[in-house]
């Protein structure tokens, strides 16, 4: 037997591609894995971008309503509770938001610690390739590194999935108190409507079929001369007699109004747009307030409690007929009287 077949005979099994085909399979399904990852809390960024962007928009619609609110000066005590309850609903939702952002910001720490890790086995994978002694030891632990990487990520899915659930659930919560806002807002406006047109209507019968006084929209419009002669702000009888019967009118009405309908009676000078200065009114502003509040006074002595009244002057600055003849200078010579909310 020859030397060489000697040696070829008791030369060891040589094992070592073996164990790196393996080794690069499983660090194959680790980088798998870990882009997995990254997808998932690519799509968990996006959805709470765009779950930012709804509660944005809320709000933003949450602040017109307000504005429309204070315009129409239709808001009540009650109403005003409920909009509060919805305020704290919605700064309760944005807490929740931004929990959630850092539970996202807590992910992604969590992640790159995991990078971090990966990055870690591949050096040990690197010594193991360098070591075959170890490779056995290494593999062992390298799965272990695996087995935990993915509990994480099960944690951390789970987490995101609570996120989720619990901004839908806000969302539910916030549309609902809206819904629900609206209605109480359409169901006082619609009542406090029922008892303007029955206020007008008895009015209008009380005063009975005048060519001086009108119903326009909703106000009652009353020339200047039933009340005040000219360039006065003192009242004369003959319009005591007409606002004695406005007074008991509303009082009838005021009684049945239920209490957390917060009505208000606003009266409106007007003046026609000739200039006025004398010793008690330098101008027609001066003279149109003065008038206002006059009628004002006298609804009080008459029972109105003052707090349900406002005077507004506005001289000869809101003219209902441009002309310059005296039927023109008359009709905007006048006193109007809204029954509103505040």
């Amino acid at each position: 037997m020859s030397y060489s077949s000697r040696k070829a005979r008791h030369r060891p099994l040589d094992i070592w591609p073996g164990y790196v085909d393996a080794l690069s399979t499983m660090l194959m399904m680790v980088a798998l894995v870990l882009v997995i990852m990254m997808a998932a809390q690519f799509a968990l960024s996006n959805a709470l971008v765009t779950r930012e962007v709804q509660m944005t928009e809320l709000a933003q619609q949450m602040q017109k309503l307000n504005e429309a609110l204070l315009q129409e000066k239709s808001h009540t005590a009650q109403l005003s509770g409920i909009k509060a309850e919805l305020e704290s609903q919605m700064k309760k939702a944005r807490e929740d938001v931004a929990a959630a952002e850092a539970r996202s910001a807590e992910s992604q720490s969590k992640l790159n610690g995991l990078l971090g890790e990966r990055d870690e086995a591949r050096r040990n994978l690197d010594a193991a390739t360098r070591e075959t002694s170890a490779v056995k030891l290494q593999l062992a632990d390298f799965v272990k590194q695996v087995e935990d990487l993915n509990k994480k990520l099960a944690l951390l899915t789970a987490d995101l999935a609570s996120a989720k659930s619990s901004i839908a659930d806000k969302e539910i919560k916030i549309k609902d108190l809206d819904a629900k806002l609206k209605k109480k807002m359409l169901e006082k406006v619609e009542e406090l409507s029922e008892y303007r047109s029955e206020f007008f209507g008895r009015l209008k019968k009380a005063l009975g079929n005048r060519s001086d006084i009108k119903v326009v929209g909703d106000r009652f419009v009353f020339q200047s001369e039933v009340f005040f002669s000219s360039a006065s702000s003192d009242l004369q009888e003959s319009g005591k007699e007409q606002l004695k019967k406005l007074a008991e009118t509303l009082k009838e009405i005021a009684a049945t109004i239920p209490k957390d309908i917060n009505w208000i009676l606003s009266v409106v000078g007007h003046t026609d747009k000739l200039p006025i200065n004398s010793p008690q009114f330098r101008s027609n502003w001066e003279l149109s307030a003065a008038r206002a509040i006059s009628v004002v006074k006298f609804l009080v002595e008459q029972g109105i409690p003052p707090q349900r009244l406002s005077a507004t002057g506005y001289g000869e600055y809101q003219q209902i007929d441009p002309g310059n003849d005296e039927a023109a200078l008359s009709r905007n010579r006048r006193i109007e009287i809204k029954f509103n909310q505040k």
